[in-house]
Formats: C-alpha cells, sequence, structure tokens
C-alpha cells in the first residue's frame, strides 16, 4: 500500500513498484525478486558469520589494553578471520573452526589503518615460538629518528602482549605484557622479551604490538593519553596454536594460576551444528528424490498401438497417426 503526503508525494508500495524520498528526489525502485539460495551458498554465509563471531571477541579482547581502532576494523578482522579458516582444505565446512586455520594471514594485521605500526615505528619487533616458548626480538630503538611522536606527545610507551583464545573450551585470557618506556630523546637498546608463563593447551595464542602516546599531566599528576581512532598504531606480530603435548605445565597446576573469561555469546558450535543439520536435510531430500529414467525411442513404425481390454475410446481418441 502506498501513501499521498501532504505535499503529494508518494510513499510505500504499489505492485512490485517502492515509492521512496530522498531528501528532495523522489525515487521508484522494483521490489526485488527472491532469490533461492543453494546450499553450498547458505554454507558460506554461515561460515563467514562464525568467522564475524569470531572478529567480535577478538575485538573486545584487545580493544581494552590494545589500541583505539578505526572505523572498518571489524570487516578487516572478519574477512581475514575467514581466510585462517577457509585456508585448512583437509576439513569441509560445518567440521572447521578457527583452531583449525591457518594463523599466518593474521600476521601483520593492523587494528587502525590511520596509523600503522610500520609508519609509526621504523624497527620490527620478531615474534617466533622456541622450544615451548613464545619470544620477542625487539631491535635498538631511537626514539628522535625511529618513533613518530604526536603534536602534544611527551612521553610514549610500546606494550607487548600475549594473549590465550580458546573458542572452544569458551575462554580468553591475558597471559602476560611488557610496557617499554620511550622518553623523548632516549634510545632503547636491543632487547628479548621471553614471557615465562603456562600455554594452555588447545589454545590461539595472539601477541601485539602497540603504542601508547601519553601528552599533559591531570590535576592528580596523571599523564593523559592522546590516543584516537585517528592515532593508535597497534598490530598482531604472532599467531600460534598450542597443542596439548606443547602446553607447558600440568592442568592441575594451571587452573590454580590461571584468571580465565568468558566469551561474550560466542555461537562458534551452534553454527557449526546448524551447516550439518542442512547439509543432512539436504542428503536426505536427494536421497528421497525419484530417478528420472530416460528410455531412448525406438524407432516409428505404421502401427497401430496396443489396445488395453475393456477400454472405451471416444471419437477424440481414436487417433492412431
Amino acid at each position: 500500500m502506498a501513501i499521498i503526503d501532504k505535499k503529494g508525494r508518494i510513499h510505500g508500495k504499489i505492485g512490485n513498484l517502492v515509492y521512496r524520498t530522498v531528501g528532495d528526489t523522489e525515487i521508484v525502485q522494483t521490489k526485488a525478486a527472491k532469490v533461492k539460495q543453494t546450499l553450498s551458498t547458505k554454507e558460506s554465509a554461515m561460515e563467514f558469520g562464525l568467522a564475524s563471531n569470531c572478529g567480535r571477541i577478538l575485538r573486545s579482547v584487545f580493544s581494552t589494553f590494545c589500541c583505539n581502532s578505526d572505523g572498518k576494523m571489524i570487516n578487516r578482522l572478519n574477512v581475514t578471520l575467514l581466510k585462517c579458516i577457509k585456508d585448512n582444505l583437509t576439513k569441509e565446512r560445518g567440521n572447521r573452526d578457527l583452531h583449525d586455520g591457518n594463523l599466518e594471514h593474521l600476521l601483520g594485521f593492523q587494528f587502525n589503518a590511520h596509523s600503522p605500526m610500520n609508519m609509526a615505528l621504523a624497527v620490527r619487533p620478531l615474534c617466533f615460538m622456541e622450544a615451548g616458548k613464545v619470544k620477542v626480538k625487539l631491535p635498538e630503538i631511537k626514539e628522535n629518528t625511529q618513533l613518530q611522536q604526536l603534536k602534544y606527545g611527551r612521553h610514549a610507551v610500546l606494550r607487548l602482549m600475549l594473549v590465550a583464545v580458546n573458542f572452544r573450551e569458551n575462554y580468553y585470557e591475558y597471559l602476560s605484557y611488557q610496557d617499554i618506556d620511550i622518553a623523548r630523546g632516549s634510545v632503547i637498546p636491543e632487547q628479548e622479551w621471553n614471557p615465562d608463563v603456562v600455554l594452555p593447551g588447545g589454545s590461539i595464542l595472539l601477541v601485539s604490538t602497540s603504542l601508547h602516546y601519553s601528552g599533559l599531566t591531570d590535576i592528580s599528576g596523571q599523564a593523559q593519553s592522546i590516543n584516537s581512532k585517528d592515532f593508535s598504531p597497534a598490530e598482531l606480530i604472532g599467531a600460534f596454536h598450542i597443542s596439548e603435548e606443547e602446553s607447558t605445565q600440568s592442568v592441575e597446576i594451571a587452573k590454580e594460576e590461571r584468571m580465565r573469561y568468558p566469551l561474550d555469546n560466542y555461537r562458534g558450535e551452534e553454527i557449526l551444528k546448524e551447516i550439518n543439520k542442512r547439509r543432512g536435510k539436504n542428503s536426505s531430500s536427494q536421497a528421497l528424490k525419484p530417478k528420472t529414467v530416460v528410455v531412448k525411442a525406438a524407432d516409428k513404425k505404421e502401427t497401430v498401438p496396443e489396445v488395453p481390454i475393456g477400454k472405451i475410446f471416444y471419437q477424440t481418441e481414436l487417433n492412431f497417426g
């Protein structure tokens, strides 16, 4: 149904036409036709939903202590996580999640596209695993020439942070961090960070580096952060799968020392079950669908067809030509 307003403009639907007004412009559109989605299309959409669910949780995990992200960060993160999941070719959709994915796609991910870490800091931290431990090598940093400073910035901190996430067991955990103060005109010597922490088996380890700037102090003497959505460099420099065999401490001792936080509304298991459910229904319908048998027609001959005994024919049916 459509209506005419006081200015004589039409709003609403008439048949398959939709009338609407944008500003001073009247627009007429054709109503979109319904598109029948295939099973593969539906599965792809649900797997993207799985990646988006993981992305929302990771954004929440890193936003508090890591950075102020730009407005499009979550979309870029979702696409990257989907690449990680789809890069596993040994498992089909419905049987794979981020724990099965290739985490190399996460390396170098920028939380803020307006201020990439490689533009704010000239040197590159190197993160790797060695003998079941996470290590980060940091080259010498010269503040005057290798660090981008803000106009009102008086002090900067380079933060390294190690986080464990387990989507299958529904928790995340801040394992360790290190803040490196970078004062005006200072030179930070080359160093290595070796966090001596329990690496929880079955989890995904993520290592981030971020820059935090402060300016004038407030009335209490606390330095005020001047990071913003326009400038807040942060990057993922490490992403690793930790198997149960690589866990560095027994489960009993580890549980006593850990502070784990539950994932907020993670629906991964539910999405995987739904994919398998839809695939099962489709398989059943295909099995029940009658097969069409194509019989090759014989050469046409001038013969009278065989007449069933007892059938009564009408005049219109008596055409044997």
